[in-house]
């Protein structure tokens, strides 16, 4: 398969997607300059399902309606012809029958990143008081319709890419190296072939680079902001965390966002996916997988602070071996010692804390879970912010040049520095926005 055959199918294919024959006539309605409401209406009354979709967004949190929008004219009057226009594709690419079985791909965790994606571009649009944040919701819902395109039309050849049997650094890389082109570009020339806005197709072409050059970048940072918030949680190819904060801070510069508003939205993300998940009726799991999930993310993150851990403390005793007296390896050796146990007690309560979760709702004490969630949320905050100050420490000793050892006694002291840097941090949990070197962890 190579990129002029595809892009060839996407110009000249009617049945890309096997769009419905409802939702091919929305598109040629909204493209024509004598396109009127009601003539927008009366297609989407032809099927059923379209209209349920579209009265439940016109009636969802994102219009705060004082009344109920019945009809779908009215629905049609109050979003726009180019809302309805990507609600309705988004009604129907974003469908598990769409995703072949033989691809191996996990869909609810598929429907989980988009959706996230959404609900973080929408957020974000609201933190930058954008009039119509709706739209900046529709180009995070439509970003990856192109990594649809691939699992509809050719599944086998993707199903190499979920199963990581394509060696690759990234799933862009990946889909490069099978089809001659990343979804990113398959999603961009679709969006050109449904006349979407051109801010939108910008948005979904753009999606995994954190700078532009274009004139107008406002809803692609958006959207590539909300796609590293969200994290890749389907492919594998997920980016390295530290690579992953350094471009969230970035894009974030770009946006004029605030380390605050940036954490707020982060921290509420998993809330909003739901919300959503709910009012577009898509499947994501139960609220007990959702934990299992997050339980998963944490453990990583544990693990690649180990990892990190354990690089930084073999190339200091290597470094300490050629150019520091003995006594200076054993007290960098007890300090890491010391961060190491840090490290672990904080892990262990985090984990410890899912656990009681997932065991209440195994027992149906759902009511429990919610009663203790707030004191279960702090314990876990502590805990984050103690891996944070550990991290802040271990960059703080590693540079042997820096730090002097000449004796014990300052190798022994971790214990006060832990200490003093968590006096220091906001008990709201701003600070992981705060950590601004690769060795430190952020929101």
């Amino acid at each position: 398969m190579d990129k002029l055959t595809i892009v060839e199918q996407i110009r000249n294919n009617e049945k890309i997607l096997s769009l419905p024959q409802a939702l091919s006539q929305v598109i040629q309605e909204v493209s024509k300059e004598d396109y009127s409401p009601d003539s927008l209406a009366d297609i989407i009354l032809k099927d059923p399902s379209l209209t349920g979709q579209i009265l439940r967004m016109a009636n969802s949190p994102f219009y705060h309606r004082l009344s109920e929008i019945k009809t779908v004219n009215q629905a049609v009057s109050i979003m726009g012809a180019t809302t309805v226009k990507c609600l309705a594709l988004s009604t129907s690419v974003l469908n598990p029958e769409r995703i072949a079985s033989d691809s191996g791909l996990d869909t609810k965790a598929f429907f989980t990143h988009v959706l996230s994606v959404a609900a973080a571009s929408e957020a974000i649009a609201k933190a930058l008081d954008m009039k119509s944040t709706e739209e900046a919701f529709i180009a995070g819902l439509l970003h990856d319709v192109g990594v649809l395109f691939f699992l509809n039309h050719y599944p086998r050849e993707y199903g190499k890419i979920i199963r990581l049997k394509v060696r690759a650094n990234s799933l862009s890389d990946a889909e490069i190296e099978v089809f001659g082109l990343d979804h990113a570009e398959v999603g961009l020339h679709m969006a050109e072939r449904w006349h979407l806005p051109s801010y939108i197709a910008a948005a979904i072409g753009s999606h995994h680079r954190t700078g532009t050059e274009n004139e107008n970048p406002l809803y692609e940072n958006i959207v590539s902001l909300a796609v590293l918030l969200a994290g890749d949680r389907f492919s594998g190819y997920d980016m390295g965390l530290e690579d992953r904060l350094r471009a969230i801070k970035a894009v974030s510069a770009q946006l004029s966002l605030s380390k605050d508003q940036v954490d707020e939205i982060s921290s509420s993300l998993l809330a909003r996916t739901v919300d959503v998940a709910e009012y577009l009726k898509i499947d994501i799991g139960n609220l007990e997988e959702m934990l299992v999930k997050a339980n998963q993310e944490i453990w990583k993150s544990y693990l690649t602070m180990e990892n990190l851990f354990k690089e930084r403390s073999e190339l200091s005793a290597n470094l300490l071996r050629e150019e520091r007296a003995k006594g200076a390896a054993e007290a960098k050796t007890i300090a890491m010692a010391t961060l190491s146990h840090y490290l672990n007690n904080a892990t262990m309560a985090i984990y410890g804390r899912s656990q009681l979760m997932r065991m209440m709702m195994n027992k149906g004490q759902d009511e429990r879970v919610a009663e203790n969630l707030p004191r279960d949320l702090d314990v876990m905050d502590q805990s984050i912010a103690k891996i944070v100050a550990v991290l802040e420490e271990m960059r703080d000793i590693s540079p042997i040049g820096e730090t002097e050892f000449l004796n014990l006694s300052r190798g022994l002291n971790i214990d006060d520095r832990i200490a003093k840097r968590l006096a220091t941090m906001n008990e709201d949990g701003a600070w992981l926005a705060d950590v601004e070197t690769p060795e430190s962890v952020q929101l």
